[in-house]
């Protein structure tokens, strides 16, 4: 997960600092969050792909990105979801400022954040960034072939020919699902 590493202050009612949420009670924040809203997820054969709370346009969000365990998510199943979240979180009460509630599916170009999620892209089509050129490659955008220990291999084309390179996971950047045009 990709976590903003900055402090942001809370606020009373009257808009004025109470104290500085540190990155770690953030991480704890989520961590409790992620764990009242497991079984929810889980109960509508669904899986939790990521969590974050952020601040967007001076409003504090909990996002909360939920792929289907089969096929794709649809808007029902994504309703249902959010709306048991939502009762949960109101029950609970872990986040004590306002903040806005989203639950949605992470998109079709949605980032690669950890090594498992790469390891289930194996096949689909992807965009890469590297930390240090390979092969004379700064990036890729292509097919992730195989993950084979720490080595990505990808397949791409270059005026239509099939190339392929493999990187050492360690040497990627950045990794999101890409749409093939």
């Amino acid at each position: 997960m990709c976590y903003i590493t900055y402090s942001f202050i809370k606020r009373n009612e009257w808009g004025n600092p109470l104290f500085i949420i540190e990155w770690g009670e953030k991480m704890e924040l989520l961590e409790s969050i992620k764990e009242m809203v497991l079984p929810l997820i889980e109960q509508n054969d669904c899986y939790l792909d990521d969590i974050e709370y952020v601040k967007d346009n001076n409003e504090m969000y909990l996002r909360i990105y939920i792929e289907k365990n089969e096929g794709y998510l649809d808007m029902d199943t994504c309703v249902a979801v959010s709306e048991l979240i939502s009762d949960k979180l109101d029950e609970t009460d872990p986040i004590k400022d306002e903040y806005i509630l989203e639950v949605s599916s992470p998109g079709i170009e949605k980032p690669l954040k950890t090594f498992e999620q790469v390891q289930k892209s194996v096949g689909e089509y992807v965009y890469a960034k590297f930390k240090n050129p390979k092969a004379g490659l700064c990036e890729v955008e292509g097919y992730l072939k195989s993950v084979d220990n720490q080595e990505l291999e990808f397949e791409y084309l270059v005026k239509n020919i099939k190339k392929k390179i493999v990187v050492n996971y360690d040497n990627i950047q950045f990794i999101r699902l890409a749409v093939k045009f």
